[in-house]
């Protein structure tokens, strides 16, 4: 959700047994307040993020990290290394990030930005990290090259 720029304090989760009646009433209390607060959401104002977040939730790399993370950091790694929590969620943020990033770019490309100063101006992302974000969707064919439209180069997704 910050990732998105809709920030994180918009999603609540909270684990209540049926047994804790004040605790659910706490805490949808302090959730209807804090939606109150932050003011009605407009999903049409994000629709390139969201749809980029949703890529980046269901795709096979975030899917992959997740399911290993239990036996990573109780049984080790495939070296037998053992990773502490701290240090495994360091690396899955990074990816999360790097995925979303690559994800919102396709989206950006999909919407109509097909140049990296384009994609800048649309997304805010540094040019030379859309480039070289841009070159790894062109290797892992996500993305490719276009051509040149008024000296600048132009790509599509695939």
């Amino acid at each position: 959700m910050d990732l998105a720029g809709i920030g994180k304090e918009r999603l609540h989760l909270a684990w209540v047994s049926s047994a804790e009646a004040q605790r659910f009433v706490e805490i949808v209390s302090q959730a209807t307040a804090s939606v109150k607060a932050q003011g009605a959401f407009d999903p049409s104002a994000f629709t390139i993020q969201l749809e980029a977040a949703e890529k980046t939730l269901s795709g096979e790399t975030l899917r992959w990290l997740v399911g290993k993370e239990v036996k990573t950091t109780t049984t080790g790694d495939v070296y037998g290394r053992k990773w502490d929590v701290d240090s495994f969620e360091t690396v899955l943020d990074s990816v999360l990030e790097r995925e979303y990033h690559k994800n919102l770019i396709l989206s950006t490309i999909k919407d109509g930005d097909s140049n990296v100063r384009s994609i800048h101006a649309k997304i805010g992302l540094p040019l030379q990290k859309i480039s070289y974000l841009l070159a790894d969707l062109e290797k892992t064919g996500m993305a490719e090259f276009k051509g040149m439209h008024d000296g600048i180069p132009e790509f599509a997704t695939l």
